[in-house]
């Protein structure tokens, strides 16, 4: 079958975004407890950086240097840091809407058209798929700012 416009998109993926969209909403839910608004870390420091004493040239100085390390110019001081950018609930929804479409696909490959067995491989899709990355994202936030997830993630001291 040939898919060629958007209209056909939706009549062959539409069961199985739509249910790996309510396993993504459940994911998100549980992993977070709340709706997340899009997240920007910038690790960003001007240490190291010779600033003039003229405030208007230090200003300049200081919008030139940010948007040289926001583009990706590092020197030796700041080129360890990162710039994170989380999309949040958004980002769950996409994560969703591909894991049903991988879902579906797979049903094909295995020649199985059942209405039941894609609506419920697209709802563990879209709770498994948005777990594992939820879970691999805080890793990357842990090791970004450990002090921040150690306050959400207590751990408990080694008997």
């Amino acid at each position: 079958m040939v898919i060629s416009t958007f209209n056909e998109f939706i009549q062959v993926f539409g069961l199985p975004i739509s249910m790996s969209l309510i396993g993504g909403l459940i994911g998100h839910f549980v992993k977070n407890g709340i709706v997340e608004l899009p997240k920007l870390v910038i690790e960003y420091d001007e240490e190291g950086l010779t600033l003039s004493s003229n405030w208007f040239v230090k200003c300049i100085q200081r919008l030139y240097y940010f948007l040289i390390f926001v583009i990706g110019f590092r020197n030796h001081n700041n080129a360890k840091k990162k710039i994170f950018f989380d999309l949040g609930f958004l980002g769950d929804l996409l994560i969703a809407i591909g894991t049903g479409i991988l879902a579906k696909t797979a049903l094909a490959m295995a020649n199985t058209s059942d209405n039941f067995a894609v609506i419920s491989s697209s709802l563990l899709a879209g709770y498994a798929g948005l777990s594992y990355l939820k879970g691999k994202q805080n890793k990357e936030l842990a090791d970004l700012f450990p002090e921040e997830m150690d306050d959400q993630n207590p751990r408990t001291p080694p008997a």
